[in-house]
């Protein structure tokens, strides 16, 4: 068995789940939301795009759209550095010590229908 063609236009989705911090109110996330994107996100190469939901009262997911997996790996490795990806992060419930993925995953396309 063959497996499925990559479409031209296939990229890679973060998907991270959040839960806000006790205290903390979507106002705060909001603003560092944007500070996120306007000094981190934006500025890594292969970044597409970004769409921050929320769901359930203090349910939100951050979804990212990159261009590659290797751009996602390397723009995590360029968070560890980061302030501002730092204070973002302090808003929200820490992800579980035993996920290995810190809360995020990824998934490439492998099937596009228009």
């Amino acid at each position: 068995m063959t497996e499925p063609a990559q479409p031209e236009a296939a990229y890679t989705i973060e998907w991270a789940p959040l839960t806000l911090a006790e205290g903390v109110d979507a106002a705060a996330l909001l603003a560092a939301s944007e500070v996120l994107q306007r000094d981190f996100l934006s500025k890594q190469p292969g970044f597409l795009l970004r769409e921050l939901r929320k769901g359930n009262p203090n349910q939100w997911v951050d979804i990212m759209h990159w261009e590659s997996r290797d751009a996602v790996e390397q723009a995590m490795r360029n968070a560890q550095a980061s302030p501002v990806r730092h204070s973002y992060f302090t808003l929200m419930v820490p992800p579980s010590q035993d996920d290995p993925n810190g809360g995020i995953n990824r998934f490439e396309q492998v099937q596009h229908d228009a």
